[in-house]
């Protein structure tokens, strides 16, 4: 693959070890599904990995309709495999695994330092990848375990996996309606680390927001303020001219006065 091929692949650092990580995740959620004796459980990651088909289903038109050949990166780079592995049926996201092999491959193609450099001058990209994968994971793994304690106990409200995923989403988010709650020790534990990640995500998430609102606003205001700056840097060399010119002008004046007062003698 040449460097052109890597730059349009390329997608950013970010977004592209965000890609495999859901990839990751989906393959795990199959081995998850096939151990857990558990219904409910086994739904919430089925609904999950419902959620992470829409992700790869998006990554896989944004690949397609970004490429500079569609037939290329459909059939030469296996793009139809990225497809299947997008399908949100049980055993498809097996395929994922071509595109983990890829992205990874890409990204020792490109450098640690090119990887690392891209992390920094997108921080706050990277950032939200990372807020967004995180929150997933709290997402399925609060709703799985806390689905599987709840549902034991007689005056439990958690009971579905619905409901288990309400629970969880509201949690995190630190709403907390209070229509769901766990009734349990061990689901009170779990809801106690649930709110804890849930406000540490979220507060990085509202500072990835802050940041990209005042780089907005300094982009624009650089913008604007650019002819005003090129005025004034035009005016400045005027400013300039002028004052040699007027030096000049007071030499000649000096030495026409001493001409004349030397002619006077």
């Amino acid at each position: 693959m040449d460097s052109t091929d890597r730059s349009q692949e390329f997608k950013g650092a970010g977004y592209e070890l965000f890609i495999v990580s859901i990839s990751i995740l989906a393959i795990v959620n199959l081995f998850i599904i096939w151990f857990t004796p558990n219904t409910d459980m086994d739904q919430v990651i089925g609904i999950i990995n419902f959620v992470l088909s829409i992700f790869l289903l998006v990554d896989f038109f944004y690949r397609l309709f970004s490429s500079t050949s569609k037939q290329g990166y459909f059939f030469r780079d296996f793009g139809w495999l990225d497809l299947l592995g997008s399908l949100p049926i049980y055993g498809m996201q097996l395929f994922r695994i071509f595109r983990i092999i890829r992205i990874l491959r890409l990204l020792r193609e490109i450098g640690a330092s090119e990887v690392s450099k891209d992390f920094r001058r997108e921080k706050a990209a990277s950032s939200m990848a990372t807020v967004a994968f995180l929150v997933i994971l709290v997402l399925q793994f609060g709703s799985y375990f806390i689905v599987g304690i709840e549902e034991r106990s007689a005056a439990a409200n958690i009971t579905t996996p619905i409901d288990a995923i309400w629970w969880a989403f509201v949690t995190i988010t630190t709403v907390g309606f209070g229509d769901r709650f766990p009734v349990t020790n061990s689901g009170r534990i779990i809801g106690t680390l649930v709110i804890i990640t849930g406000v540490i995500l979220f507060t990085v998430l509202t500072g990835f927001i802050a940041t990209r609102f005042f780089s907005v606003n300094d982009e624009a205001a650089e913008e604007i303020l650019a002819p005003v700056k090129s005025d004034l840097e035009e005016i400045q060399n005027m400013l300039a001219q002028q004052t040699v010119t007027l030096r000049q002008l007071t030499d000649q004046i000096a030495k026409l006065e001493d001409q004349i007062s030397n002619d006077g003698k």
